[in-house]
C-alpha cells in the first residue's frame, strides 16, 4: 500500500466504499492533539487519532487544503500568529489535555469569532444533565461543537454542513454533534452516532504522510488494530454499552503501516534520538486471530529495522491461549497483562468487573515467564466496597500468581464513566479530592495572550470501609511494592521466600513494620507529606492555585507522580537502607517459619548475598557519570536461582545454588544501556520525577547493570553435600 495523498483519487482508492465523485471542500481545517511540553513532553505519542479524522475526510470530500496536524502548543501558537486562524479548528479532549485545549480554543474564539471550534474525545459526561453542566462550567465561550462518541464520520458530516451553510444552522441535526443554544441556556444533544463497524473507513494517517514530521521530534508511534471493548467496567470510558462491539482494521493496512513506521524509526533509533517503542491502543490485544499476524509483522520489523524493542499494549482478558500464542511471536517485547483491579468478589460485583480465576492467572504468569515474556497486573485503590485489607489481599494474590510487576492506581472518576454520576457517588459513598496531573501543566502565549493552565483529576480517597488514614497506609504499601518487588528488583529474596512457601506480601508487610534507616525514613515521610499536600477539596480553588504557581510545577517543586518519583528516590537516595530492610525483613519472616535460624546458615547467606547482588545492579546507574563496573565476591549461583524462579521451581535446598568455589562477580553498565538511559533522560528529564517516569517505560534489564563473572559457575546440578542440612 502506498502513501495516501488527501484530495487525490488515491484517497478514494483506500476504501472500496468511497464514491468516485466527492464534493469539493475548500475550508481550511487544523486538527490539534495538544500536549504539555515545558517540563517534559507529557503525552509522547503520535497524534494518530486526530490525523485519522483527516484521512476519513479525504475519503468523502475532495479536500482542497490538506488538514494540518498540531501536537505541540508552541507550534500552534506560532501558526496562529503568522497565518491567522483557520476556518475550522478541532481539538482532542482527553483527561491529559482538556484544559489546555479549552484555553487555546477560548482565545481563538475571542479573537477570531468566525473560526468554528470543535472538540471531541472521551473526557465528556455520559448523562445529559451532566453534559449540560459540563458545557456551562467548561465549554461555553470556547467551543461551538462537541463530538460525542467516535469522531470520524460525525466530524466529516459536520464539515460537509459547514462547507455550504453557517455554523448557526447546525442545531441538533447531526447525530453525535452537540452544541450550546444561542441563549446558552440549553444544549443540543442529538441521538448518538452509530459506531464504525469496519475501520477500513479510516485510512492510515501514517501511509498518508500526515505524521511524518513527528518522527524527527521524538514521538512514540501509536497504532490501533481494533476499537471497542466487550467488558463493562464502571470505572472505564469503554465500559458503556456504546463501545461493547469490537471493530477491526484491515490486516494488510496494519502490516503496511508497521513497515512504514519501522523504516522511519530505524535511523532515529540508531542515532539514539527516538525511543525504541511502539504503543498499540487496543483494549484487549491478542484475543483475536489477526493479532498473531500483527505480532509476526512486528517480529519482521525487529529484524529489518531494529524496532520496536518494547511494545506497550494491554493484552486481552480472555482467550489466554490465543494471547500467549500471539505474544510468543515477539519474546520479551510485550508484557502480558493480567489486570484485575481487585481480587475481592464484592468489589468486582460493585463495578461490574469479571476476572479470570486466580489459578488461571497463576498459569498465565508462569507460562509468560517460561516464554521469556514479562507479565504485569493492575490494581485500583478505593474502588466501591474496597478496604485496606481487600487492597492488601489483592496485592497478596497477584504476587502469589507470580506477576512480575503490579501497577497500582488510584480510582479516578472520569466524566465518561458510569462512576461520574452523582447517584453513583452517593450509592457507594465515594469521598473524592482533586489533584494536578503529573507533567500536565504549562504556560503559553496565544495571539498575544498568556495562557496558564493545568489538568486536574478527581480521585477517590475515602470509602465507608476505607478511612483516609488507611488510604495513606495503602499508598505506602504501594510504594514498597514498586520499590522492592516490581521488576524483580530484589528477585533473589523473593525466590528464597517462595522456595520456603512464604508469601512475598508477608515479607513486604514485615518491611513496612521494620526500622527503615534514616534515608529511607526521610523518603517515606516526604512521600506522605506530599500525598496530603497534593489533594484539594475544591476544583476551582486548585485550578486557581495551579495557574498562579505554574512555574513551581514546571520546575518540579509541585505536581509530581508520587509513586514514580519516590520509587526513584528510594533507589537513588536510600538504596543502602532499602537493601538493608529487604534483607532484615526476609530473615525475620524466614526465622518465624523455622528457617535461617543461624546467621551462618546457607539460607541466610543466600539472602544476604542476594540483597547485595540487587543493590549493586541498581547502584549509581542514574548518576551523570556512573562507575563503569562494580564487583562482588560470589558464593552462590544467583542466576540459577532466578532461572528456577522464572520456571516456578525454586528449591528450598540452598546447596543447589552453592558454587564449588568463590568467584568474582562484576556489575557492568554497558554502552547500550548508557545510550538507552541518555535517550530517555533526554526526553523525560534528569529529575527524580523524570527518571521515575522512565522506569515505567523501559525494561529493567535495559538499564540496570549486567552481571558478568570472571569464571564459570561450575556445575549447579550436583547432588547436595551430605554434610549440609537440607533446610539449614
Amino acid at each position: 500500500m502506498t502513501a495516501i495523498d488527501l484530495g487525490m483519487p488515491l484517497a478514494a482508492a483506500a476504501s472500496p466504499r468511497v464514491p468516485e465523485k466527492r464534493p469539493a471542500f475548500k475550508l481550511r481545517v487544523w486538527l490539534c492533539d495538544l500536549t504539555y511540553t515545558q517540563q517534559a513532553v507529557s503525552a509522547e505519542t503520535m497524534p494518530q487519532a486526530v490525523a485519522g479524522l483527516a484521512t476519513h475526510v479525504g475519503t468523502v470530500m475532495d479536500v482542497q487544503h490538506t488538514p494540518r496536524i498540531f501536537k505541540f502548543p508552541e507550534d500552534l501558537a506560532t501558526a496562529l500568529e503568522n497565518e491567522g486562524a483557520p476556518d475550522v479548528i478541532g481539538f482532542s479532549h482527553y483527561i491529559w489535555n482538556a484544559h489546555v485545549s479549552i484555553a487555546f480554543a477560548r482565545v481563538i474564539k475571542e479573537q477570531c469569532p468566525r473560526t468554528v471550534v470543535v472538540m471531541g474525545g472521551p473526557h465528556y459526561p455520559i448523562l445529559r444533565a451532566d453534559q449540560v453542566t459540563f458545557w456551562h462550567q467548561r465549554l461555553a465561550g470556547a467551543t461551538d461543537f462537541y463530538i460525542d462518541g467516535e469522531g470520524e464520520i460525525a466530524f466529516a458530516d459536520l464539515l460537509l454542513h459547514l462547507n455550504s451553510k453557517p455554523a448557526a444552522t447546525v442545531r441538533d441535526t447531526i447525530p453525535g454533534v452537540h452544541s450550546l443554544t444561542a441563549d446558552r441556556r440549553e444544549v443540543f444533544t442529538p441521538r448518538p452516532r452509530k459506531r464504525i463497524h469496519d475501520l477500513a473507513e479510516v485510512p492510515s494517517p501514517y501511509l498518508a504522510g500526515l505524521l511524518d514530521t513527528f518522527f524527527e521530534r521524538g514521538g512514540v508511534p501509536t497504532i490501533t488494530t481494533t476499537r471497542g471493548c466487550p467488558f463493562a467496567c464502571d470505572f472505564c470510558t469503554e465500559g458503556q454499552g456504546y463501545f461493547s462491539k469490537v471493530a477491526k482494521r484491515p490486516r494488510d493496512e496494519v502490516e503496511a503501516e508497521l513497515h512504514y513506521i519501522g523504516a522511519k524509526m530505524a535511523p532515529l533509533v540508531r542515532a539514539g534520538t527516538s525511543r525504541n517503542e511502539l504503543l498499540i491502543t487496543d483494549s484487549n490485544f491478542g484475543m483475536f486471530p489477526e493479532d498473531k499476524h500483527t505480532c509476526q509483522v512486528i517480529a519482521e520489523c525487529q529484524k529489518r529495522y531494529g524496532w520496536p524493542r518494547v511494545v506497550n499494549v494491554t493484552t486481552g482478558k480472555n482467550q489466554r491461549e490465543r494471547v500467549l500464542d500471539a505474544v510468543a511471536q515477539v519474546p520479551g517485547t510485550i508484557s502480558l497483562s493480567g489486570s484485575v483491579q481487585s481480587l475481592d468478589p464484592n468489589v468486582l460485583a460493585a463495578v461490574h468487573r469479571k476476572n479470570i480465576s486466580t489459578e488461571k492467572m497463576m498459569e498465565i504468569a508462569l507460562q509468560s515467564a517460561q516464554a521469556g515474556t514479562p507479565s504485569y497486573s493492575e490494581v485500583i485503590l478505593a474502588l466501591p466496597n474496597d478496604s485496606k485489607k481487600k487492597h492488601f489481599d489483592s496485592l497478596r494474590g497477584l504476587m502469589a500468581a507470580r506477576f512480575d510487576r503490579l501497577n497500582m492506581f488510584q480510582l479516578t472518576l472520569l466524566p465518561s464513566s458510569e462512576m461520574y454520576a452523582r447517584a453513583y457517588r452517593e450509592k457507594w459513598g465515594l469521598g473524592t479530592k482533586w489533584r494536578v496531573m503529573p507533567r500536565c501543566f504549562g504556560k503559553y502565549t496565544v495571539l498575544g495572550k498568556e495562557v496558564r493552565t493545568a489538568e486536574l483529576d478527581e480521585v477517590c480517597v475515602e470509602l465507608p470501609n476505607l478511612s483516609y488514614d488507611e488510604y495513606r497506609e495503602c499508598r505506602v504499601m504501594d510504594l514498597l511494592v514498586s520499590s522492592l518487588y516490581n521488576g524483580g528488583v530484589f528477585g533473589t529474596i523473593v525466590a528464597v521466600l517462595r522456595a520456603h512457601r512464604i508469601e512475598p506480601m508477608t515479607w513486604l508487610e514485615e518491611c513496612l513494620s521494620q526500622w527503615h534507616g534514616p534515608q529511607m525514613e526521610t523518603v517515606l515521610d516526604d512521600f506522605l507529606w506530599e500525598t496530603d499536600e497534593q489533594l484539594w477539596d475544591n476544583r476551582e480553588d486548585l485550578m486557581r492555585y495551579a495557574a498562579a504557581n505554574v512555574d513551581r510545577y514546571i520546575s518540579g517543586d509541585l505536581g509530581n507522580n508520587l509513586l514514580y518519583t519516590y520509587r526513584m528516590r528510594m533507589i537513588s537516595e536510600a538504596l543502602e537502607d532499602l537493601a538493608d530492610v529487604a534483607e532484615r525483613a526476609a530473615l525475620a519472616v524466614l526465622r518465624r517459619a523455622g528457617v535461617a535460624k543461624g546467621g551462618a546458615s546457607l539460607v541466610a547467606r543466600v539472602v544476604r548475598e542476594g540483597a547485595a547482588y540487587h543493590r549493586l545492579k541498581l547502584s549509581q546507574v542514574f548518576m551523570a557519570d556512573p562507575p563503569a563496573e562494580l564487583s562482588q565476591v560470589a558464593a552462590f549461583d544467583i542466576d540459577l536461582l532466578l532461572d528456577d524462579a522464572r520456571a516456578g521451581a525454586e528449591s528450598p535446598d540452598m546447596r543447589r545454588y552453592r558454587l564449588s568455589a568463590r568467584i568474582d562477580r562484576h556489575f557492568v553498565l554497558t554502552d547500550r544501556q548508557r545510550s538507552t538511559l541518555r535517550t530517555y533522560v533526554g526526553q523525560m528529564g534528569a529529575t527524580a520525577a523524570g527518571i521515575g517516569w522512565l522506569l515505567t517505560k523501559v525494561r529493567m534489564p535495559d538499564i540496570v547493570r549486567e552481571v558478568r563473572t570472571s569464571a564459570g559457575y561450575g556445575s549447579s546440578d550436583a547432588e547436595p553435600s551430605r554434610s549440609d542440612a537440607v533446610t539449614p
